[in-house]
């Protein structure tokens, strides 16, 4: 034993020394759990006076530029930290079960910050009971992949799921980011978003050792991924990692892949890949080995794209193959870029006006498309017949329709089914 006192607190402040002998696991545990609570009080009460702080501007009244300047100053929050504790405040005003949870001391800052990103005044209480008990950890795996008003027993969506990576540079390194970004534009004719530069980065890293691997015939996606047969959701492996990814990415990825069947089996299938090798190189070596989207002159990161999908009946026939970037293809497949006729003299690649894929409802085109088609496959419906029907739909639902009338027309284009 440790000889001395230790001095123990509670909410009056320092109230009695305890002499270190007598300390046993369970009485620091105790005083823990207790700092915990009033840490959680403490948090909720500065969330409520907060809200006031808001109303009244009182950042004004002491010559300050902001509320979050008055935050930086006076409570010493970071720009981040004060941006995160007012947007929590605010947005605990129209939640009082996750509010009341806070001031109990049942739910941390650090949960209640992952809650009030998808909780609203109807789903308060849900989020509230699926989050009590659960490490904050688990909270932050609820709440992902979830948008504002979900359900905690509503499925993840992998389109809204990202991954934030930071990264601390180097003056030089960071110089040659920005100039790698700069060629990367140039290259493909159009600014790059941070998902599309880290993925060329990505991709030219992966494929420095196997430079001249396509124009062999070897299929371009050598990634693992899983794919269920029956509802076509994806997931993809990496470094020990087993992410979902959502459906454009397995459209992506099937364009020219290598099965090695299930994984579920005692034996291992035997691997193949859909596209000839032969065809394979026939293509690469007709569009010289660039991507064929116009104003982009990527020569790197290629992919082969049939023009008419393989679940629309789509063939590995020459005339229906071209060559594509990943981040073209990828545009492609999420809805943004539309690739149709016959290769190589009569394809027409057009991209989408911003305007026509951000319906009102703040979803764009993509998702409504995949939502249909997810919607059909629930009701019955097979995924290529599911996907066939939506892309026939599309054409007659105008921009701003609501999921619903997606629906109504794609099931208007769904074969008969059989009787007797």
């Amino acid at each position: 034993m440790f000889e001395g006192s230790l001095e123990v607190t509670d909410d009056r402040g320092p109230t009695w020394d305890v002499p270190r002998a007598r300390l046993d696991w369970r009485a620091v545990d105790r005083e823990l759990r207790s700092i915990a609570r009033q840490r959680c009080a403490l948090d909720a009460s500065e969330a409520r006076w907060l809200r006031e702080a808001e109303k009244l501007q009182i950042w004004k009244h002491l010559g300050m530029v902001s509320s979050f300047d008055y935050l930086e100053r006076v409570l010493g929050y970071t720009p981040h930290a004060a941006r995160e504790r007012l947007r929590v405040a605010n947005a605990l005003g129209e939640l009082p079960a996750i509010g009341e949870a806070f001031a109990l001391g049942e739910l941390p800052f650090s949960a209640v910050r992952e809650l009030t990103r998808v909780a609203t005044a109807k789903t308060d209480a849900e989020w509230r009971d699926a989050a009590i008990g659960k490490s904050v950890h688990e909270i932050e795996q609820a709440v992902a992949g979830r948008t504002r008003g979900s359900l905690p027993c509503d499925p993840p969506d992998p389109a809204v799921r990202t991954q934030v990576v930071r990264f601390e540079l180097r003056p030089d390194t960071y110089a040659r980011l920005r100039q790698a970004r700069a060629a990367l534009a140039d290259e493909h004719g159009r600014h790059l978003d941070d998902d599309e530069l880290i993925a060329a980065l990505c991709d030219a890293a992966l494929d420095r050792a196997e430079a001249a691997t396509d124009a062999h015939g070897r299929a371009r996606y050598q990634i693992a991924m899983t794919v269920c047969e029956r509802c076509h959701q994806g997931w993809q492996h990496g470094a020990g990692a087993e992410l979902p990814v959502d459906a454009a990415s397995v459209d992506q990825a099937l364009c020219d892949a290598q099965h090695i069947g299930s994984i579920d089996g005692d034996r291992p299938a035997r691997a193949h890949q859909d596209i000839p090798p032969a065809t394979v190189r026939l293509v690469w070596h007709r569009d010289g080995g660039r991507c064929q989207t116009e104003g982009c002159r990527s020569a790197r990161n290629l992919e082969i794209h049939h023009i008419v999908h393989r679940e629309d009946g789509g063939s590995h026939e020459p005339s229906n193959l071209t060559i594509r970037c990943s981040a073209c293809h990828r545009a492609h497949h999420a809805g943004r870029l539309t690739i149709t006729g016959t290769a190589p003299d009569r394809i027409v690649t057009r991209r989408r006006d911003e305007r026509e894929s951000q319906p009102t409802s703040g979803l764009d085109d993509a998702i409504l498309r995949v939502q249909a088609r997810e919607a059909l496959v629930g009701l019955g419906w097979k995924a290529a017949i599911a996907r066939a029907a939506v892309e026939a739909a599309a054409s007659h639902v105008g921009p701003g329709a609501t999921i619903d009338a997606w629906v109504r027309e794609a099931l208007r284009r769904c074969p008969m089914p059989r009787t007797g």
